[in-house]
């Protein structure tokens, strides 16, 4: 292999590798976002799912609904279950909590009753159910025996550290906790959207665990024991040695669930054909000799859930709050999924990362055949397939695939293999006339690119003026300036930088710097404005988190490329005027008052990108009415007559020294001298001035 082909190899795998990392880096950024969109393809697709294989209805399967009227007395609940028992009811499931006794006269009866069933579990709930894992619950209230025997469950659980924990236990009063056959929270956690998606199988609360009220009867139900299951959160909750009940063949039982334990739920029209029963209708069967017989021919063998269906309030998918589903109808449909095997998983993630690999190394193998167009076509056919690839998996095998995150390694790699690819045009066609040609037009491309990368409006913020300007020594460039707002409180992030040498090797370093500054800094919430990703958004943080970040990636991960960049990254708080910095070897920015020139806000640190773990001091300033911070790059400086004189910074302090100028004036009385001083000379390096200004009150 030629030293050419090597070196070239040797770009493109930078190039995937560089896009794999901003990619990564963007997920990190907002990995709730990502999830979001996720979720929300996999709701539409759910609607082309039930046309593509139709769901069968709940009623064939076992499990049927009884609208409970929670006014009944509980002597009046206890003649329910007693009918439900005589009528060959399998389970009865109480989707509500009877938290307080109400007197011996009220309690004896459900409680004998739900003794003689043998099949009753009931509900207990939590105040909450949190994702964090690093935080240990207060202990509640509740007698250490109670809780053993109604809340602890002693599964055998594997790496259990991501399970949601509970707070706050309210449980079943215990008289009727010991005379049920079990119990089993009944908290459904939605999602940011307000749609119910996933529901926990298993909880962590305290040093124990509790399991959801449809998981703990369907353990009843195929007559597993606690210590025959296995809950391994991200890959399955295993019920070993389940009996063979009416349809269900009995063996072990795999349930796929999240890493937080979590089933993944399915459309509602699962229950389309659930078949409800009123709570009278039951009562009421008893009064006569054929009631229960009648009854008992549709609900012998059946799982009963029963529950208060006043209220309805939770959205599930492919659902509108118009057609919100009852706890019960939640449950309804988690039992018939869990006892029919029609579960939902999702896609491994040592799979997805083996797929994201596939994906890049296709989009790799195919820039090293293709020119752009053909690339740009061969990799959306590349998304396409993969996108078809999920559809199918989801719609047939009930296989969730992740959408975002490889579609934006593609799109990264994609623009990172295209602008490779110009620069590998325009070096090799600049041998020729015709070449050269092909290679501006090339780069002329390149520099619409890099123009996309600085922002297309400044910030508008009271009592402050903004102005900017820049050209380029050639058609690509390294140096590069960003402003944009960053958090809620409309503070201004001010960057001016400067990679070393020229050209496009500059350019593409420009792009990783600026794109790394973007990102670390916080998350994209509009066009240039970001939240601010930092918990308390102190500037200082921010910029130590941020220069910090870049100078260990660079000086690591490019070693051997040995760029680095100057960096001034200021952080303005307008109500205060304060403005907090780092310089990483940057031109001293100007601070120039009504009076002249006040101060030179120096280096706090070396260039970033030389070597790792260097320190980088913040600072402090303030800015009175009428002080303009004045922020360059030395392609002012430097710029060069025809006779090769250097501008110097004493011209450039003669000009802004002028203290009657605005923002945009000051900039327009620069670039004028400027333009005397190179006149007929070739532009020496890139060129780029920022001024701020705090006008007068």
């Amino acid at each position: 292999m030629s030293t050419s082909s090597k070196r070239r190899l040797q770009i493109r795998t930078g190039l995937i590798l560089g896009a794999a990392i901003v990619a990564y880096l963007c997920y990190a950024g907002v990995p709730e976002k990502f999830d979001a969109l996720d979720a929300r393809i996999i709701d539409r697709l759910f609607v082309l799912r039930s046309k593509a294989k139709p769901v069968q209805p709940l009623t064939t399967d076992g499990v049927v609904h009884i609208d409970a009227n929670l006014y009944f007395s509980r002597s009046q609940h206890a003649r329910i279950l007693r009918n439900l028992s005589a009528m060959g009811a399998a389970a009865q499931v109480i989707d509500f909590n009877f938290v307080e006794k109400v007197s011996r006269e009220e309690d004896q009866p459900l409680i004998r009753a739900t003794r003689e069933a043998g099949n009753v579990y009931f509900g207990m709930n939590f105040e909450a159910l949190d994702a964090q894992p690093g935080e240990r619950p207060a202990p509640a209230d509740v007698p250490s025996g109670e809780k053993t025997s109604a809340a602890n469950w002693p599964v055998v659980a594997d790496d259990a550290g991501n399970l949601l924990r509970g707070r706050g236990l309210q449980l079943t009063y215990p008289g009727l906790a010991s005379a049920a056959q079990g119990l089993g929270f009944l908290n459904l956690t939605a999602d940011a959207d307000g749609i119910l998606r996933r529901l926990p199988l298993v909880v962590r609360y305290d040093d124990s665990y509790v399991p959801s009220l449809s998981l703990r009867v369907v353990a009843g139900y195929l007559g597993v024991s606690a210590a025959n299951i296995i809950v391994e959160p991200g890959k399955s909750v295993r019920l070993k040695g389940a009996r063979r009940v009416s349809q269900f063949s009995g063996g072990d039982v795999a349930i796929p669930v999240d890493r937080h334990g979590r089933l993944i739920l399915g459309s509602t029209d699962l229950v389309d054909g659930l078949k409800h029963y009123s709570y009278s209708e039951i009562f009421q069967a008893s009064e006569t000799r054929t009631g229960i017989e009648k009854l008992a021919s549709e609900l012998t063998g059946k799982i009963a859930v029963i529950s208060e269906t006043v209220e309805k309030n939770y959205q599930a998918r492919t659902t509108s709050e118009a057609e919100m589903s009852s706890s019960g109808v939640i449950q309804a449909l988690a039992l018939q999924t869990l006892l029919s095997g029609s579960y939902l998983r999702e896609l491994p993630g040592s799979v997805l990362a083996a797929i994201e690999i596939i994906l890049l190394a296709g989009v790799f193998l195919l820039s090293l055949r293709f020119a752009s167009v053909t690339l740009s076509l061969a990799t959306v056919a590349l998304a396409g397939l993969y996108i078809t690839l999920a559809v199918v998996s989801f719609v047939y095998a009930g296989t969730l695939f992740q959408f975002a995150r490889p579609l934006l390694l593609l799109l990264c790699a994609l623009a990172f293999l295209l602008i490779g690819l110009g620069i590998e045009k325009a070096v090799l066609a600049a041998r020729s006339e015709r070449a050269r040609k092909i290679a501006e037009r090339d780069l002329e491309i390149g520099r619409e690119i890099q123009a996309g990368f600085f922002p297309a409006m400044l910030p508008e913020t009271d009592g402050w003026e903004l102005a900017t300007h820049f050209q380029a020594a050639r058609h690509v460039a390294g140096d590069f300036y960003d402003i944009f707002t960053l958090g809620k409180d409309g503070k201004i992030a001010v960057v001016i930088a400067d990679v070393c040498d020229k050209g496009v090797g500059a350019a593409l370093f420009m792009a990783l710097f600026r794109s790394f500054i973007r990102v670390l800094s916080g998350s994209a919430d509009g066009n240039d404005h970001l939240d601010i990703a930092d918990g308390d958004g102190k500037p200082e943080k921010i910029l130590r988190r941020v220069i910090g970040s870049i100078n260990n990636y660079i000086s690591i991960t490019h070693e051997q490329a040995g760029m680095f960049a100057t960096i001034f990254y200021g952080i303005l708080d307008p109500r205060r005027a304060e403005l907090t910095y780092i310089n990483g070897g940057h031109e001293p920015p100007i601070v120039r008052g009504p009076q002249g020139i006040k101060t030179h806000l120096g280096p706090t640190g070396p260039a970033v990108g030389l070597y790792p773990d260097l320190d980088f001091k913040v600072r402090t300033v303030t800015l009175e009415p009428d002080d303009m911070l004045l922020a360059y790059t030395d392609g002012v400086t430097d710029a060069r007559s025809k006779a090769g004189d250097v501008f110097s910074k004493e011209q450039l302090l003669e000009v802004a020294a002028n203290s009657s100028r605005t923002a945009a004036e000051m900039i327009a009385g620069i670039r004028s001298r400027l333009d005397e001083h190179i006149f007929g000379a070739a532009q020496f390096d890139d060129i780029t001035i920022v001024a701020l200004r705090r006008k007068q009150n």
